[in-house]
């Protein structure tokens, strides 16, 4: 929402999303300053005018734009990060973050700074809770000595399965809520999707490449995509759409405290909470399970190193 890293957008469409999501009783907005670099936050600071009280802001600290605002560095240092928060606090439109979590774990900072600066913000009262995004079991455990984690941002879903084996497992016992994102593997998952999708220039999709994994890849998306059908005929079966499926398949993790999905239209906020609300059986579930368990490890034995993944490293 008000950025262009997906395509086209419509402010007007997103305002009216938010406003359906208001209405339907969806109470955790997420977002991020890197987003539009602030368009996103300023677009969700004017939904939400006169609701602060009824719901969770969540945006996110820590990464910094080029002068093109076409590539990304992490930079978690505490004045970046005061900085940072000032502008998001601008932006958005009011003095409070409700959880303010770090983008990308920075090498090139020690984590116990970042976290010391992240406390003197909540001590401050500009946040009211710390947390982070994509970062390892060893990063968390860094960040924990320092302060309490509410949250832990991550990519998760039934095409992407990688924190299940330790970072899923490591939240669920430190109290760390899972905000699980892409749960519609950005667009995979909608049943809706090409073997041959035409993505603009600057869709970050174009470059197949789904934070490591070749989700996107043309040797790997026809593939997939017959994964895909199998999930949308076990979906058919309970009356749901695909979306709807792979939605519940990630409400059903119990460390999952939000399956972030991204709304273009207020159709798709009514679609989704109806997933919230259906009953799957549990062998609809396994079936569709299997077809994109099936994918997911051809995914996986193409992945990416961690260090090819994510905004880059600072030079300086």
């Amino acid at each position: 929402m008000g950025g262009a890293r997906y395509g086209s957008r419509n402010d007007d469409d997103a305002l009216a999303s938010v406003q359906r999501a208001l209405d339907q009783g969806i109470t955790l907005f997420d977002t991020a300053l890197a987003y539009g670099v602030g368009h996103s936050e300023s677009l969700m600071g004017r939904a939400l005018q006169g609701h602060w009280d009824e719901v969770v802001l969540v945006t996110k600290t820590g990464i910094v734009p080029n002068e093109r605002a076409d590539a990304f560095f992490r930079d978690s240092r505490p004045h970046v990060l005061r900085e940072q928060c000032e502008a998001s606090l601008r932006e958005l439109g009011t003095d409070r973050i409700d959880v303010y979590l770090i983008h990308w774990p920075d090498p090139d900072t020690p984590i116990d700074e970042t976290m010391r600066a992240m406390e003197e913000l909540q001590n401050a009262g500009k946040i009211g809770h710390v947390g982070v995004s994509n970062y390892s079991t060893a990063q968390m455990n860094e960040a924990r000595a320092v302060t309490t984690l509410v949250a832990n941002q991550v990519g998760y879903h039934m095409l992407d399965r990688r924190k299940q084996d330790e970072i899923i497992p490591y939240c669920a016992r430190h109290d760390i809520g899972v905000m699980a994102y892409g749960s519609l593997a950005h667009g995979v998952l909608t049943g809706t999707f090409s073997a041959d999708p035409q993505f603009d220039d600057d869709d970050w999709r174009k470059s197949g490449q789904a934070f490591g994994l070749p989700l996107f890849d043309p040797a790997f998306l026809p593939d997939t995509l017959e994964a895909v059908d199998e999930v949308t005929d076990a979906a058919a079966r309970v009356h749901l759409t695909t979306a709807q499926l792979a939605l519940r398949w990630v409400l059903e993790e119990p460390a999952v405290s939000t399956a972030l999905v991204g709304f273009r239209t207020p159709a798709e906020v009514d679609a989704a909470v109806a997933a919230v609300q259906a009953d799957v059986p549990a062998d609809v579930m396994a079936s569709a399970d299997s077809a994109a368990q099936t994918a997911y490890a051809r995914l996986r034995a193409a992945e990416l190193p961690i260090s090819e993944v994510g905004p880059l490293r600072r030079t300086t």
